[in-house]
């Protein structure tokens, strides 16, 4: 069994924290382990990342130390983290000054960065590391006459040093989903338009009309549900657009639910009951409830 070690971040604490007992046991069907790595720390995205550069080096260096002190490659499930994790391993990696005077305070706490860890986005984990034909090998419930619009998300894009997916055409959501029995709508208008989620806490009527265009776009397309890899998407298309006007109504779902669900956990167990946007209508499809 593949070990792995997994990063928490912000997004699997609080109501979510049941996300992580549940990806535990997912990837232990998909025989993968994978080991929480404690005492990380927020990855500072779109806050101390835009302030304080060295900050978010030092705070994210320490992050991906941890892991190495164990001697495991590290997992992420959120866009937005990886971004931030992989533009401060990039950095440590190309600069050895930075390096350097990053690991003086490392030190302290007796960590060192080496970057012999590598950073795993969950959509490239899946396809790479666990394989497609493992996954449809796997599937007890099969996502029959599901069509899944895929929604992205702009972190895995950007910046294209270390970038997850080609900006321009990204792959490898739609053959997960077909690998889980479902048929994926990928061009759609608005399928790369950004969700909003952090332009919420700068300018609240801006988001709130930026999160219905993927929405809007898969509805027409013909889809009865989106499916993203990263859950502050996942997040602001069930949240705001439910506060938005005109909302089209149409249920996000976050990667690793689906995921569970298509492997015989329920709908509570999948996390997929707890939607402000009920999904159940479109899971009475497949018997589950």
């Amino acid at each position: 069994m593949k070990k792995v070690g997994f990063y928490q971040g912000c997004c699997f604490q609080g109501p979510d924290a049941h996300m992580f007992d549940t990806l535990k046991k997912v990837f232990a069907d998909l025989d993968v382990d994978i080991k929480l790595i404690e005492k990380t720390t927020c990855c500072g995205g779109n806050t101390i990342d835009e302030a304080n550069k060295f900050l978010v080096y030092s705070i994210n260096a320490r992050n991906i130390a941890l892991a190495e002190a164990e001697g495991l490659d590290l997992l992420v499930t959120c866009n937005t983290c990886y971004m931030v994790l992989a533009k401060t391993k990039h950095a440590l990696d190309t600069d050895p000054q930075l390096r350097e005077e990053i690991n003086k305070l490392l030190a302290e706490e007796g960590l060192e960065y080496k970057g012999t860890s590598k950073l795993w986005h969950i959509l490239p984990f899946l396809l790479e590391e666990v394989g497609l034909e493992k996954l449809k090998e796997r599937v007890k419930r099969p996502l029959k006459g599901w069509k899944i619009a895929t929604y992205y998300g702009c972190h895995i894009k950007y910046p294209k040093e270390v970038a997850v997916v080609d900006s321009e055409d990204p792959q490898g959501l739609e053959e997960l989903i077909e690998a889980l029995g479902g048929e994926p709508i990928k061009d759609y208008e608005g399928a790369n338009t950004c969700c909003g989620y952090h332009a919420f806490y700068t300018n609240k009527e801006v988001a709130l009309k930026k999160v219905v265009r993927a929405p809007e776009g898969a509805k027409k397309a013909g889809a009865e549900m989106l499916v993203t890899p990263c859950p502050l998407c996942f997040k602001a298309q069930d949240i705001y657009q439910d506060m938005a006007e005109n909302k089209p109504n149409v249920p996000s779902v976050y990667l690793p639910e689906l995921l569970a669900y298509a492997l015989g956990y329920d709908a509570k167990e999948s996390g997929l009951s707890y939607h402000i946007i009920p999904v159940e209508k479109i899971s009475v499809k497949a018997g589950a409830i």
